[in-house]
Order: C-alpha cells, then sequence, then structure tokens
C-alpha cells in the first residue's frame, strides 16, 4: 500500500494561514471538516501550531516538532519532520493509516517535496496574515473532489474544500 502524506490547510487568496498564532477567519464547517478528515490519524504539526490549538486533538496521534516541548500526556514531542514521520509510522503500524501535516508554514514548507495529497479549503478573500502557505506547483496535482461554501450568519466567507492527489 503507497503511504500517503498529506497536507490539511486552509488558506486565503494571498496564502495567509494564520495571524498572531490564530486562524484568521472562523469557519464552523471547515472545522468539522477538519475534524471529521483527521480523525484516527496520525497529524504532525509544529510547535506554534500546537501552541495555537492548546491541547492534544482528541482520537488522533499527535505529533509536535519541537525543540523546546517535552513529551506532554496525550503528544508525542519530535525534533525533527524525518523524526516526526518516523514516529507516525510507528503509530500507523507501517504506514496503513495516512499521514497527516496540519501546519504550521516550516511544516508545510519541508514536507511540500514529500506530500502526496492535499486537502485544501480554499478560502474566497485577501487578508491581512504573518504566516502563509508555501507556494506549490498545484500543477503536480488532479483534482479529486470539490465542494463549495456560501458565506452566511456563520461563515464570514465564502470557501471551497479541494482534495488533489499527486500525479
Amino acid at each position: 500500500m503507497k503511504e500517503i502524506i498529506s497536507h490539511v490547510v486552509a488558506f486565503s487568496e494571498n496564502l495567509v494561514i494564520g495571524i498572531d498564532n490564530k486562524l484568521p477567519w472562523n469557519l464552523p464547517k471547515d472545522l468539522q471538516h477538519f475534524k471529521n478528515y483527521t480523525i484516527n490519524k496520525s497529524i504532525i504539526m509544529g510547535r506554534k501550531t500546537y501552541e495555537s490549538i492548546g491541547r492534544p486533538l482528541p482520537n488522533r496521534n499527535n505529533i509536535v516538532i519541537s525543540k523546546t516541548l517535552s513529551n506532554l500526556e496525550g503528544i508525542y514531542v519530535c525534533e525533527s519532520l524525518d523524526d516526526a514521520l518516523n514516529q507516525a509510522r510507528i503509530l500507523n503500524k507501517n504506514a496503513q493509516n495516512e499521514i497527516v501535516m496540519i501546519g504550521g508554514a516550516r511544516v508545510f514548507l519541508e514536507s511540500a517535496h514529500l506530500v502526496n495529497k492535499l486537502v485544501l479549503t480554499k478560502v474566497k478573500c485577501n487578508i491581512d496574515g504573518d504566516v502563509f502557505y508555501p507556494r506549490l506547483d498545484f500543477q503536480k496535482f488532479t483534482l479529486e473532489n470539490s465542494e463549495e461554501y456560501k458565506q452566511d450568519d456563520l461563515h464570514a466567507y465564502d470557501f471551497t474544500i479541494e482534495v488533489l492527489s499527486k500525479n
């Protein structure tokens, strides 16, 4: 079985993924999608992403890349992306499950050459931010699925969730 390494990320038209260590929007349907997609999988994140979430996400193998954090209850701390991937493979019992990168920018950038699946929430806005998704060559991927969501009382922006796989 081919190992799946994915990015799950929401970004604006100008590739913003965060500001002041927070998401720059509140999109409950996207958060629900994130939860449903990542449940029972190994998720890899950087320290700042972990701190912005504030706790281990339940029913997932939480792996945090950090040179300063110690192992905390509910998370595995690794010093590098390679160590984190190895930990995920151990937890996934020989890579039977997908390994999901959930941020931040450095984790996405360092894993860009490894990723073979993208789960992208494209938020239809240009917004101020201080953390950006890297410019990937999306031409190397094929669109598998796309769902559009419209702005409403709970969602400040229109957005589309796309699933792409590497050609």
